[in-house]
């Protein structure tokens, strides 16, 4: 690991009311920031103040902007709408793009069908490769999602999905370390 923690923020991918996303978003969070030398920080769309009159980087918000770029890697949390994410998800990862390149990216589907989420990353897949992130080579997904969490949002099998989480993250943290790595010692021009 580096001398310095790896900062990894959750980005919780829709603003809609009675969002079951949003305890699973803070589930990942917890479970995060329990990590050795990981920080992390819930980062929720329904909060930022993005415009839509327009479109990209011309709608950077300076606080986004500067997480992402101080961001190691990234966690992306998202219900399925429809097989596809929620466009404003879409709208707001827009927004950046070079603080993006060469950085780890974990997709963790949320849905209320048996499938959890797998359509909606599979749709994710093009658009992070398009943005620069470096997708890893495991997914979560949180089928079911209605079922899986009390009235208090705490999510009642926890050993399941703690399972899945430890090799969600050993794979995200190591992608991120190299990725780290290489974007500090490794110039473009050196292999080329």
């Amino acid at each position: 690991m580096p001398d310095t923690p790896l900062f990894i923020p959750v980005i919780l991918g829709t603003p809609r009311q009675g969002r079951q996303s949003e305890h699973v978003a803070k589930f990942l969070v917890e479970q995060v920031a329990q990590r050795d030398r990981l920080e992390t920080q819930l980062i929720d769309i329904r909060d930022m103040a993005i415009a839509t009159n327009d479109a990209g980087e011309s709608l950077k918000d300076p606080e986004f902007s500067a997480t992402m770029e101080r961001a190691d890697g990234l966690i992306i949390v998202t219900p399925e709408y429809n097989h596809g994410y929620p466009g404003l998800l879409k709208h707001v990862l827009d927004t950046c793009l070079k603080e993006y390149i060469h950085k780890a990216v974990g997709l963790c589907g949320v849905s209320s069908g048996p499938f959890g989420g797998t359509r909606v990353i599979q749709n994710l897949l093009p658009v992070m490769r398009e943005l620069g992130l470096v997708t890893i080579f495991y997914d979560l997904n949180f089928g079911n999602v209605q079922q899986l969490f009390d009235e208090s949002g705490n999510l009642i099998d926890k050993q399941t999905y703690i399972r899945r989480m430890e090799r969600f993250m050993d794979e995200l943290v190591w992608m991120s370390t190299v990725l780290k790595y290489g974007r500090k010692e490794v110039s473009l021009e050196k292999i080329q």
